[in-house]
Order: C-alpha cells, then sequence, then structure tokens
C-alpha cells in the first residue's frame, strides 16, 4: 500500500480500514516490528469486542466499526460508551474495562480526523478559515478572539501574554489564519527567541559559505518581508515565540522604528547594518503583522524594553476552564470527573491570584490538560500530570512559601 494512499479511505472495505488504522497505530512513519505491535494491541481489535459491535449495530446497522468512517458518528459509539460507564458508577460497578473501550474507539475517532485532514490538505490546501467553524479551535470566546484579530489588523504588532500552558502559540496560528483568511501555512513564519538569537540570524549578517568564503546572508523577518513585497495582495504573518528570551534590541536593531504601524512604507526606508552601497533602502510592508508570544512566569527572563513595549499592542491570554474546556474533557471523561478537576483548578488559580506574591499571569494553565486521547484510566492520567507537570511549575513559582505550594499540591490531589 502507497504512503500517500493509506489515509485516503474512500472505496474501502472495512478489512482495508482496519489495515490503514493499524498502519497509523504504529504512528504513521511504522516499522514493520512496530506494525506488528499494533496488530496485536488491542486497539487493532475493537472490529470484535461485544460491546462496541452491539452499539454500532443499534447506531448504524453494522456489525463492525470498521464499517463507520465518518467522525461525527464514531463519536456518537465514543458518547454511548460514556453513558454506559456513567450507568455502570451509579449502580457500584466498575466500569475500567468500558473506559478502555472508550479509550480504543477515541483512537479510532483520532485516525479518522487524521485522514480527513490529509485528504482536505490534499484536495485544498489552503482552505477558507473561520473561527467559528473550526473544529479544532482554542477554547477562547469568539467576541475576544474577534477583538485580537482587529487589535493585530490595527496595531500590525501583538504580543500574546500569559502563564505557561494558556495556549498562546496555538492560538497565535489560529489569529494568522483569522487574519489571512486561509490555512495558508506558506504565508507563515515562526522563530522562538533565546539568549543566543541575534540579529545576524533574524535580519542581515555576514555568514560562512561552504567554500570558506564569507557573504551577507538575509535572515528569516527579511525574507518574509522581501516575499511579503513580491506578493502585495497577499497578507503574512510571521509568529515570535517566547518573544521576551531574546535581547530584543539587539535583535530588532533599526527595526525598532520600521515595524511600527505608520511607518510601513519606503518612505521610512533605512540602509541595514550589513547592506552595502547598491544594496535598496530597506522597510517592512504593510502586508506584515507580527504576533509575538510572551512567558510571564519565568522570573529569568528581562522585562521587555519600554521602546519596543510601545511598538506592539499586549493581549492578556487566560486560562480558559469553562464550559467548552469541559466538554472537550467530556469527550474522553465523565462529567464529574471533570467537574471536581475543574472545580480544583479554579479553587488554586483563584488561591494564586489573591497571593501578593503570585498574582495575575501565574496561573495553571489548560493545555497541560489537553493531551487526552487514548486514556485508559483517568484518574491515572489526573495523578500523572499533577505529579510531573504541575506540582514542579507550583513549587517554581511559590520557591520562597514552601506551605503554600504544599497547599496548593494538597488541594489538586485531595
Amino acid at each position: 500500500m502507497a504512503t500517500q494512499k493509506i489515509y485516503q479511505l474512500e472505496g474501502k472495505s472495512p478489512k482495508e480500514v482496519k489495515q490503514s488504522f493499524i498502519h497509523y497505530m504504529g504512528d504513521k512513519n511504522a516499522t514493520s516490528k512496530q506494525i506488528k505491535d499494533a496488530v496485536n494491541s488491542r486497539y487493532a481489535k475493537i472490529d470484535t469486542i461485544d460491546t462496541i459491535c452491539i452499539i454500532v449495530d443499534k447506531l448504524f446497522k453494522v456489525d463492525n466499526i470498521f464499517f463507520v468512517t465518518d467522525v461525527a458518528q464514531v463519536v456518537r459509539v465514543s458518547e454511548d460508551l460514556t453513558a454506559m460507564i456513567a450507568m455502570t458508577e451509579k449502580d457500584g460497578g466498575d466500569p475500567k474495562e468500558l473506559k478502555n473501550q472508550r479509550s480504543y474507539v477515541n483512537k479510532y475517532r483520532d485516525f479518522l480526523k487524521y485522514c480527513a485532514d490529509q485528504k482536505g490538505q490534499t484536495a485544498n490546501p489552503s482552505a477558507e478559515y473561520k473561527f467559528a467553524e473550526d473544529p479544532d479551535k482554542p477554547f477562547i470566546s469568539e467576541e475576544k478572539f474577534n477583538e485580537i484579530v482587529e487589535l493585530l489588523f490595527r496595531k500590525k504588532n501583538i504580543i500574546l501574554q500569559g502563564a505557561p500552558g494558556v495556549g498562546k502559540t496555538f492560538l497565535a496560528r489560529k489569529i494568522a489564519y483569522q487574519l489571512i483568511g486561509q490555512t495558508k501555512d506558506e504565508n507563515i513564519e515562526m522563530v522562538q527567541f533565546h539568549q543566543s538569537y541575534s540579529y545576524e540570524d533574524f535580519m542581515q549578517g555576514i555568514r560562512p559559505t561552504t567554500t570558506g568564503e564569507f557573504k551577507v546572508r538575509d535572515g528569516i523577518f527579511y525574507n518574509i518581508c522581501k516575499k511579503a513585497k513580491e506578493n502585495k495582495e497577499e497578507t503574512y504573518v510571521f509568529i515570535i515565540d517566547e518573544i521576551n528570551r531574546g535581547n530584543l534590541s539587539k535583535i530588532f536593531g533599526e527595526l525598532m522604528m520600521l515595524i511600527e504601524a505608520d511607518k510601513r512604507s519606503p518612505r521610512y526606508a533605512l540602509k541595514l547594518t550589513y547592506s552595502d552601497e547598491e544594496s535598496p533602502k530597506f522597510y517592512v510592508p504593510e502586508n506584515v503583522y507580527i504576533i509575538g508570544c510572551m512567558n510571564t512566569a519565568d522570573r529569568s527572563i528581562a522585562i521587555v524594553d519600554y521602546a519596543l513595549r510601545r511598538r506592539f499592542a499586549f493581549c492578556p491570554i487566560e486560562p480558559e476552564l469553562g464550559e467548552r474546556f469541559k466538554a472537550f474533557l467530556c469527550s474522553e471523561f465523565n462529567k464529574g470527573f471533570v467537574d471536581n478537576i475543574c472545580s480544583k483548578l479554579n479553587r488554586v488559580n483563584s488561591i494564586i491570584l489573591e497571593t501578593p506574591s503570585l498574582g495575575k499571569g501565574l496561573e495553571i494553565g489548560h493545555s497541560y490538560f489537553c493531551q487526552i486521547s487514548s486514556v485508559d484510566d483517568e484518574e491515572e492520567w489526573w495523578q500523572s500530570v499533577c505529579k510531573y507537570e504541575i506540582f514542579p511549575y507550583l513549587q517554581e513559582i511559590c520557591f520562597e512559601n514552601e506551605e503554600l505550594s504544599n497547599e496548593l499540591c494538597h488541594i489538586l490531589i485531595d
């Protein structure tokens, strides 16, 4: 089976769909051993599990789940299993096996989503993007999302700032799609700043060649600006992750002025540091927009330069633990469990906000809890996330108050 055809499910028999699912379970670029392991896993045998067979027969009049290749229909199978789990728990029974079966079904659901994505990228790699219609949209409200997009359109430079785990980088790409109007990744560039990142990497600098010579080479931001000037009808977005980890004055150089919204024209063009006399002056075109992402919890990061701060609008991004987040968790977990952990998270975040030495920007973000596909035991998953991801974070932000750190950790696992 050719790799590019593995995930094209149209016209395939249930047996062929199962083979594609097994390949996916082998992590897509599967070796023969990985595929063999996937074949022997219980995930690959969901077509033989009585409970699942009964549900698909009741819902769709078929005796094999691999007849079902519509994501929404598989979600209905998962919802039936969730209802059975709740009923079993209510009656005092052990729902572990049902939870395992739901995990298998949800993995098959993820496989079908992946196939749909592959089909969409092949058929229309630059599909129209609308936040309201995005099945994988962030938990932020549509009103706030549109407000940020409008702000970026006006200001041209924004920074999404917030605690770790609030989904800043994920949100930045969705904002870019909305501004462009399409899921057009070729119009988006992304870089992550760090302490060694320089103007020469970002804009232009002298670099060695393979022949041992040294030549002026253009950086990533210079290139997207060049591309934007050649395609003035297109919109381009440049995303800078961890923007406050770099030496911003050093990296931006003369861009400190050129990125301003009212300086985006040839009238304000400047000679770059490494340009020779024949090189044209440089300016940032109007159709380039910059989104920075800033972690507000890292004490080791320098404060953003005031001169640069004036060039950006700052958008606080907060943890989203509301109904949309709960609905997402309920696709895998029981509602009672979801309500319980969200209550704990809200309580901990309230204490963080009310503590003078902590406060806004240090809350626990929702992204810590978004990797939930194929979770076999929800309690074990919760304990693991808390122990290895949340507790170290709380200990870091409460490094001068061990008693408070212990209190917050106790709330989460009590």
